[in-house]
């Protein structure tokens, strides 16, 4: 029983210290049973002063002080801001407020030094990257910091690359799983790829279209069809057949098609790549069943070899995992076990083994220190600061196996999560001198409804309003709920408790409280010029479709919507509506049919695998079948021919090559639908033909109709067709200094359906087309915003 500094003794002692000090207790009972005599003994530390609401908490915890009755609480002025509690919404707020407080605290206190504060966290590999994002903006206002990780080590990239590997080994060989593999800086430098050539071959990998798997056996093995066509094996086979002849070739050879358009300097980077892949291979297939571990210490060191460099700056790293292969071994034999171990297996225990033998860096060594809240980490700092104290993080959960007996009969000395975080709360707390901030992750932003601390920061606040009382009996601390953004007004007009300093938060702030000003139309311009002196049919009809888009890409050069890295994580389910046209106008311009077809769609990677993709090919043949059968039924016994047009409008030459030319007709299959830009093009090249040749043939355009049957669209002899390339022409012209709001089939079904009579229908009509071309494409909604294109005079 210790006395108090009034003198009086301790009756019911200090509730939060009996909890959180645990293993204390537990420790010195294990000290008094192996020496009791205390006589001999000299306490030689020294309580806290009472000189703010931190320090006297300290001191009761020191006396182990019982709580006083409520009237005998003292009272504390609301401004004392030694310990302080906020909720925040989500990582990223919580280390913007700390940094407003190290700021204003540094600012405050001359004599603090970064060196004086420690940001502590459970979970440091969550709040790592937000603390370097926050602390390390460069400006008048940084703050030095250094965070105390073994992930933060210079060589601890190596470990993680090591690790991923095996983990490589061990998964379904996906193509997400690969293209993280060849961003790891440590690999040779045959096996680094930049980030140009990452993105390349993210595009030849989605043409030769790799998803998952080695081979057909590797699937099997994973107890799914021994399907080959989307494998990596496959793949490769595929580019390295379009190096050697073109991706446009049907010719299937040995169940492939060539695919990819590779160039050289692609054959190089492909090349490496398989490199990569077949030692990945080669390794997984030893790797498929479980080793002893001195097989696998053999495999590994191998495997490390081959994968990795070896140069001056990554040897002590290899070193450190030589090493740890080696200690499993060593384990293995010291422990007479030898049986058979999977790769998963060796895998947990190799990645524990670097994590524990990893010395951390960072601690105390220079700026504010982020280190991980562990027991026996805290040593004295003038400022502490807790960060993601939320209920579902701290305290940590205790994992231990369900089998471990430790669980169940608890003796001192047995390793518990829970309440070595407990103590880690504890150390911290007595280990702050001038102030202690504590934060936690709140779902709400304005209210403290749905806020959700830990349970151990609530105790801190009960204890805190049980021991002292502000005037009036308030409470003497209360979360701080912060806004959800850091630029809120709040912020700089004095109604918030927590104020900001950034000026740059604060101009947004300002600029905010602005009334939003009406949206200015934005009007596309580029600067005058002239056209290229020739231009081709197909151009002119991409610009004619979609104007925007064309405007946008080629006089802009910019480019909108997400990226298009191929990085999918699940099989093909449905080959997609640009596929489809892709693979079907291939199998009519080489007029594929009946085995020749069902070969080439067999061999086609844009199809799933398995019974869809059998009925989705099946499906597809009938269509190409039936385009042919209406195409035959219209052809006579003339071989088609072709012709190579160039015509001079209004000093510019209109240029392009038609096919399908017959004595009295000209014949076209494409496999699109009805309305699209193949019909424009096909309109352009009718009128090129009549305007060069004087030909007043038809054009008769077979294209995709409904329920898997062919459409036919004809095009007439036209008077004057040159009249009409013109004013196409004048359009392509406008076109080039400013979109012509032409909206590909949302233009087309506003002239179809419009009537003067009731023109509400054809603007609904078009309006919903165009609703879904905007959602489709990015660049409509940057070009047009809210603006209705149809409600424009012009």
């Amino acid at each position: 029983m210790l006395p108090s500094p009034e003198g009086q003794a301790s009756t019911d002692g200090h509730a939060f210290l009996s909890n959180v000090g645990r293993l204390s207790h537990d420790f010195q009972q294990v000290l008094l049973s192996v020496d009791h005599d205390l006589s001999g003994q000299r306490d030689a530390y020294q309580p806290a002063e009472r000189t703010n609401l931190l320090s006297s908490l300290q001191a009761d915890i020191f006396d182990f002080r019982s709580p006083p009755a409520p009237a005998d609480r003292p009272v504390r002025s609301l401004s004392d801001s030694s310990i302080t509690l906020h909720a925040c919404a989500g990582p990223t707020r919580e280390a913007q407020v700390v940094f407003e407080a190290v700021q204003g605290a540094l600012e405050e206190d001359q004599t603090l030094e970064p060196e004086d504060i420690v940001v502590m966290a459970p979970d440091l590999e969550t709040y790592a990257p937000v603390f370097r994002a926050v602390f390390g903006q460069r400006g008048r206002h940084r703050i030095p910091y250094e965070v105390h990780d073994r992930l933060t080590r210079e060589d601890a990239r190596f470990y993680d690359d090591v690790l991923a590997v095996l983990d490589v080994l061990d998964s379904r060989f996906s193509v997400l799983d690969l293209l993280r593999l060849i961003d790891a800086s440590s690999m040779r430098e045959d096996f680094r790829f930049s980030p140009e050539e990452r993105a390349r071959l993210t595009e030849l990998l989605s043409a030769a279209g790799v998803r998952w798997g080695i081979d057909a056996e590797h699937r099997a093995e994973l107890a799914f069809p021994a399907e080959p066509l989307h494998t990596w094996r496959a793949g490769f086979g595929r580019l390295f057949l379009g190096f050697a002849s073109s991706p446009e070739d049907t010719g299937v050879f040995e169940g492939l098609l060539p695919r990819g358009a590779p160039s050289l300097e692609d054959a190089a980077l492909v090349a490496r790549l398989s490199r990569l892949a077949e030692t990945l291979f080669e390794v997984q297939r030893q790797a498929r069943h479980p080793r002893s571990m001195g097989d696998w210490a053999e495999l590994i060191e191998g495997l490390c070899t081959s994968l990795f460099s070896e140069d001056d700056e990554s040897s002590a790293a290899v070193r450190v995992v030589r090493e740890a292969i080696r200690n499993l071994k060593e384990s293995a034999e010291q422990s007479g076990f030898d049986g058979a171990l999977p790769l998963k297996t060796v895998s947990r225990e190799l990645a524990g083994l670097l994590l524990r033998e990893t010395p951390a860096v960072g601690f105390m060594r220079r700026g504010v220190t982020i280190a991980e809240l562990v027991p026996l980490r805290p040593v004295p700092f003038r400022l502490v600061c807790l960060v993601g104290m939320s209920e579902e993080s701290f305290p940590r959960a205790d994992k231990r196996l369900s089998f471990d007996e430790t669980r169940d009969s608890q003796q001192p000395g047995d390793r518990n999560k829970r309440n070595d975080d407990r103590h880690a709360f504890l150390q911290a707390i007595l280990c702050a001198r001038d102030r202690l901030i504590v934060t936690y992750g709140a779902a709400s932003s304005r209210s403290r409804d749905g806020a959700s601390p830990s349970p151990l920061v609530w105790e801190l606040r009960e204890t805190v309003n049980r021991y002292y009382q502000g005037p009036d009996g308030a409470p003497l601390i209360e979360p701080i709920t912060h806004p959800r953004h850091a630029f809120d007004a709040s912020y700089f007009d004095g109604s918030a408790p927590f104020q900001s300093s950034s000026r740059r938060y604060l101009h947004i702030a300002e600029a905010l409280r602005e009334p939003p000003a009406e949206r200015v139309a934005i009007e596309l311009r580029a600067e005058a010029r002239e056209p290229d002196p020739v231009v081709s049919m197909t151009e002119l009809a991409t610009w004619l479709w979609n104007p925007v888009a064309s405007f946008i890409d080629k006089v802009l050069l910019t480019r909108f919507g997400d990226s298009e890295l191929y990085e999918p994580t699940s099989a093909v389910t449905k080959i997609t509506a640009l596929d489809a046209s892709v693979v079907g106008n291939t199998a009519l311009r080489a007029g594929l049919r009946d085995d020749t077809l069902r070969e080439y769609l067999g061999a086609a990677p844009e199809f799933p695998d398995g019974t869809s993709g059998t009925l989705q090919r099946r499906a597809l043949a009938q269509e190409i079948a039936a385009l042919n059968a209406r195409a035959d039924g219209l052809r006579d016994d003339a071989a088609a021919g072709s012709e190579l047009l160039s015509i001079e409008l209004g000093g510019l030459v209109l240029e392009g090559r038609v096919d399908g030319l017959f004595p009295e007709q000209r014949l076209m299959r494409r496999f699109t639908k009805v309305g699209r830009k193949a019909e424009l093009a096909a309109w352009i090249e009718h009128l090129g033909l009549q305007a060069a040749a004087g030909a007043t043939r038809p054009t008769n355009l077979v294209l995709r109709g409904e329920n898997r049957r062919a459409s036919l669209v004809t095009f007439a002899p036209v008077e004057e067709p040159r009249n009409l390339l013109d004013a196409l022409l004048s359009i392509y012209r406008e076109c080039l200094d400013t979109p012509v709001p032409l909206l590909e089939t949302a233009s087309r079904l506003f002239a179809a359906t419009h009537n003067p009579e009731d023109p509400v229908k054809a603007l609904k009509t078009a309006n919903d087309e165009l609703q879904r071309l905007r959602n489709r494409d990015a660049r409509l909604g940057y070009a047009f915003g809210s603006f209705d294109p149809f409600a424009d005079p012009r």
